[in-house]
């Protein structure tokens, strides 16, 4: 059976490359200080994309060929257009603001319960809220890591 036709597989050499460019963009030719968060985060990534590729080695006699397309497109869309517009608000008005923003979108957008539900909405952003301390004082106070400021930080 070819590599390629065997989801998991796709998945696990598409994990290796991705952590194989994380590696590569925080230590060739970066401060070992200033980038200790990424290089951290690259590591992980790679060990996790290591077993996952280990994975699809070890089960490569009971994989199942593909039958459905890989990507589920009208599932996918809306997180690939918050994101775009996440990253292109995160410049303009900082980290903080645009990462409530985005996380408050993609849970609205993904939540179980209906998008326009008044309670679940307030419950949604009251998540969103506590996830945006937390990622604060994460970055701020724990790791001392410089996030892109915006006119309203």
């Amino acid at each position: 059976m070819s590599f390629f036709k065997v989801k998991e597989n796709i998945t696990a050499l598409i994990a290796v490359l991705i952590a194989v460019f994380t590696l590569a963009t925080s230590f060739i030719g970066t401060d070992a200080e200033v980038y200790l968060f990424p290089r951290i985060a690259a590591v992980i990534i790679a060990v996790l994309a290591g077993f996952l590729l280990l994975q699809a080695y070890l089960n490569r006699d009971t994989a199942d060929i593909m039958t459905s397309s890989l990507i589920n497109w009208k599932s996918l869309w809306p997180a690939l257009v918050v994101g775009f517009i996440y990253l292109i608000a995160l410049e303009v008005v900082g980290f903080y603001v645009s990462s409530f923003v985005a996380f408050f979108a993609i849970v609205t957008l993904y939540g179980k319960r209906h998008m326009l539900d008044p309670k679940r909405g307030l419950f949604k952003l009251g998540v969103a809220t506590i996830f945006m301390i937390v990622l604060f004082l994460l970055f701020w106070n724990l790791l001392h890591v410089r996030t892109p400021t915006g006119f309203l930080i």
